[in-house]
């Protein structure tokens, strides 16, 4: 199966092609021939987004195909990808890559994991131990919705996926002009960002009630899913505050490595 998009960095279009892996493989990334397997230690930039980097080659924006995965629980799979270095932006959420995945029918995976210990990055995120999965939520933006603002998800709601994987990524408009005057952010487009003024206007309708925070929930889960934990298997409690794909990759490095995980 393939997909068609966008990128969010170059503006440059991108297809991707979905096979299946061989139970265990994990998810692997190949791009001219160059095969990066999803794992943290190939990351080699965190700033607005995710690139992977392997033998020269680079791969940018994986997060919310990777929050896909985890949410629909697929483990095994290569996605190659042709044309611009990144994964396309689609409608800047994961409900595309949902829909793909799910298209596919490929094999999927369920592996409850309970926490038996708290592990602690720093004060911006932290796990405890619980009898189901909650995710806190906390960022602090200049944007009157968005100071100080905190959303919270517990398992008793439902899915996780359901929650979460509409929400749109976001920026500031006052930012773009910057952006793109360095070289990023040329695929911005109003059909697949959500806009933000600090006056608390939004260049379109939200979706849902927090739908910046939820959609910085998602970037979460994608990166959580890239040091190998598959937050909709987990019974925790998280919570973060003010995080960034940075923080996150760091505190998933310490869960991956903390080994206080229980079937």
């Amino acid at each position: 199966m393939t997909l068609s998009g966008t990128g969010l960095i170059t503006g440059l279009p991108v297809t991707v092609e979905l096979s299946p892996s061989l139970a265990g493989t994990g998810i692997v990334f190949e791009i001219d021939g160059v095969f990066i397997p999803a794992n943290p230690v190939y990351a080699i930039h965190t700033d607005r987004g995710v690139t992977l980097g392997k033998e020269g080659k680079t791969l940018s924006i994986v997060e919310h195909f990777l929050s896909a995965c985890a949410m629909t629980h697929h483990k095994d799979l290569q996605l190659s990808v042709k044309g611009a270095p990144e994964l396309p932006l689609l409608d800047g959420s994961a409900l595309e890559w949902v829909e793909f995945l799910n298209q596919a029918n490929l094999p999927v995976s369920r592996s409850p994991m309970t926490l038996t210990q708290p592990v602690v990055y720093t004060d911006q995120l932290s796990a405890t131990p619980s009898d189901c999965l909650e995710i806190t939520y906390t960022v602090d933006f200049d944007h009157p919705d968005l100071k100080q603002a905190q959303w919270t998800w517990h398992a008793s709601e439902g899915e996780l996926l359901d929650a979460v994987c509409a929400a749109r990524t976001f920026g500031f408009v006052s930012e773009l002009p910057k952006l793109q005057a360095s070289g990023l952010a040329k695929g911005v487009s109003l059909e697949n960002t959500l806009g933000l003024y600090e006056d608390g206007r939004y260049t379109k309708p939200l979706r849902m009630p927090d739908e910046p925070i939820r959609h910085k929930v998602l970037d979460f889960v994608g990166d959580m899913m890239l040091c190998g934990i598959c937050i909709p298997d987990m019974r925790a409690k998280f919570e973060i505050y003010h995080g960034g794909h940075t923080s996150h990759l760091a505190f998933g490095r310490q869960l991956m490595n903390s080994k206080v995980w229980e079937k």
